[in-house]
């Protein structure tokens, strides 16, 4: 599927939530290499990438390598993928274990590398006070999204989980990596805060065979090794959350990893309300006010672990929290309120719904069918109103 792309020189393609392409001048027949969820699109002169893709964690991993010796390609692509499955065998045993013991005086030891995914994730916990929660998941289950049977829990259900989801319960103590729930019926996960990591140790092993110029995308959750075979940075672009057959945004990246958490059109109506899949572990109720927020960051598991906090916090909290992380970078949109689309509505998104860290400023361009003055809200422009 070709996806449609507003006012941009440059080709841009999709990977899931987000798109990613060489920095490349246009060509009138662009040859698109594909694979899985992704697409990147070079020039004739430019040498196609070694692809190959495999289902992993749920979802497909892709891997594009550029590297002259196609036999050291291949070779390092396996070690990447073995890598990747290593890290979901690991940390997928690892929480098995701990969720059979909640509730009992019986501690888990967990793996070194399930230890290191689970320590930043209760450091964010921490930071985003609760907009994080890896003890979230009975929460996600009174609510039925995953089932594609969404629907307000009753009260009594709503009470009957709330001891069983709170992230300062989890009792974890990284010198000696040992873990424990403290109620029955409480249990961890990582979900994409593990594919991250995943993704984190694909790039290793291909750093480690030797590739200086690859991409590993683990169902959308993306992370770039080295330049383009062009330019010396990547253009990405950003999934209309309205609109997915389009991109409305493309970001200048130097390289890092990308992740994006949005409700993905899943919602439902009732009493009048709106309720979207994006769950507030603080309120325990579907977060509002925002459709999608994008996260630039060095790792794979940095980027993942602060998307869906940004996600629930909303711009103005957001902008605090990722001023912590030198090297992040955020892009917000924010709800319009509006629920009727219009079939010929071709015009985009509104700029004025999008709220952006400042070093994006100069990095992101707002894709529209006719020329616009309106722009993107900086984190600082943001801020300074509400201090006023």
């Amino acid at each position: 599927m070709v996806h449609r792309a507003r006012h941009l020189a440059r080709p841009i393609v999709l990977a899931a939530g987000v798109a990613l392409a060489a920095c490349v001048p246009p060509r009138t027949s662009p040859a698109p290499v594909s694979t899985g969820g992704q697409r990147y699109v070079a020039e004739d002169s430019v040498p196609a990438p070694v692809v190959r893709a495999w289902p992993a964690m749920g979802t497909m991993l892709g891997i594009s390598v550029w590297d002259a010796d196609t036999t050291r390609a291949l070779a390092a692509m396996e070690a990447a993928r073995v890598a990747v499955l290593r890290a979901d065998s690991l940390i997928s045993a690892d929480l098995a274990a701990a969720n059979r013991r909640a509730g009992t005086d019986s501690a888990t030891i967990v793996s070194a590398w399930t230890a290191e995914v689970l320590d930043s994730a209760l450091a964010i916990a921490a930071a985003s006070g609760g907009g994080l929660d890896v003890t979230a998941g009975p929460l996600a289950d009174a609510w039925g999204f995953d089932r594609q049977q969404a629907a307000v829990p009753p009260q009594s259900v709503q009470d009957s989980i709330a001891p069983l989801v709170g992230w300062r319960q989890v009792r974890f103590d990284r010198a000696s990596r040992r873990v424990s729930l403290p109620r029955r019926g409480m249990r961890l996960e990582l979900g994409g805060i593990a594919r991250g990591f995943a993704v984190d140790r694909g790039i290793e092993a291909l750093r480690a065979a030797g590739i200086a110029r690859a991409v590993v995308d683990l169902g959308g959750n993306f992370r770039v090794l080295g330049p383009p075979p062009v330019h010396p940075g990547w253009t990405m672009g950003l999934k209309d959350p309205r609109d997915p057959e389009s991109v409305f945004a493309a970001v200048r990246i130097d390289g890092g990893a990308v992740s994006t958490s949005g409700d993905d059109g899943q919602f439902f109506e009732a009493g009048g309300m709106r309720y979207s899949r994006v769950l507030d572990p603080r309120t325990r109720q579907p977060a509002r006010g925002v459709v999608s927020v994008s996260v630039i960051a060095p790792s794979g598991i940095l980027s993942e672990a602060l998307a869906t906090p940004l996600y629930v916090l909303g711009p103005e909290e957001g902008c605090r929290l990722v001023a912590r992380w030198p090297g992040v970078d955020a892009v917000w949109v924010r709800d319009s309120g509006e629920r009727e689309e219009k079939e010929d509505d071709d015009e985009g998104l509104d700029p004025e719904l999008v709220v952006i860290t400042d070093a994006l400023k100069d990095r992101l361009e707002i894709l529209t069918e006719e020329p616009t003055d309106e722009r993107p809200t900086t984190c600082s422009e943001l801020l300074a109103r509400a201090r006023h």
